[in-house]
């Protein structure tokens, strides 16, 4: 048991260490813009997920641009209200590739777009390793995904282009003891 909490602690830090935006929000800034950025919201609609872009000003107001679907199925945690799949990091933009990332929690799949300022290119729909993907951390070329259903698991991928490519072993159940299923 000691070993356990022991590795979700670690796992809990190292997967936090790596994630560093809001859960339903991110944002690109194209290098020599002259202040002009895009954010994208992700929707998480069950019957059909999908981010709204909106141009972003150097003085910070919004315009909407356009709705991409996703090509999966959003997701509410149970008893979550403003935040549907109460999660940090569940919208992710890599700067270094232009990739967003973004988690398709009703049909355990993740959807990678490719960046053109506020237009979005969906490049894959890959499977997140587990049920219930709430929670993506990117360092460098390696993407890790948290799965929040049932016993918990981390499935660690490399960018291959504008492409996620699992890494062979290193699916990782948690163990974690869910009672309540998210869904």
């Amino acid at each position: 048991m000691r070993y356990l909490i022991r590795l979700v602690s670690v796992l809990a830090s190292t997967f936090g260490l790596l994630v560093g935006t809001p859960a339903l929000l991110a944002h690109a800034d194209e290098p020599g813009d002259g202040g002009n950025h895009a954010v994208f919201v992700q929707t998480n609609d069950p019957a059909g997920n999908s981010i709204d872009v909106f141009a972003r000003s150097g003085s910070g107001s919004l315009t909407y641009v356009a709705n991409y679907a996703t090509g999966g199925k959003g997701g509410r945690e149970a008893g979550s209200s403003s935040d549907p799949l109460a999660s940090q990091s569940s919208l992710v933009y890599d700067a270094q590739h232009q990739l967003l990332l973004a988690p398709n929690a009703g049909s355990n799949t993740i959807s990678v777009f490719s960046v053109r300022g506020t237009g979005l290119h969906l490049n894959q729909v890959i499977g997140s390793g587990g049920p219930f993907p709430s929670s993506i951390g990117i360092h460098r070329n390696i993407v890790y995904v948290l799965d929040a259903g049932l016993a918990g698991f981390v499935q660690g991928y490399r960018i291959d282009g504008s492409r996620l490519r699992p890494i062979e072993g290193s699916l990782r159940s948690l163990n974690l003891p869910n009672s309540n299923p998210p869904f």
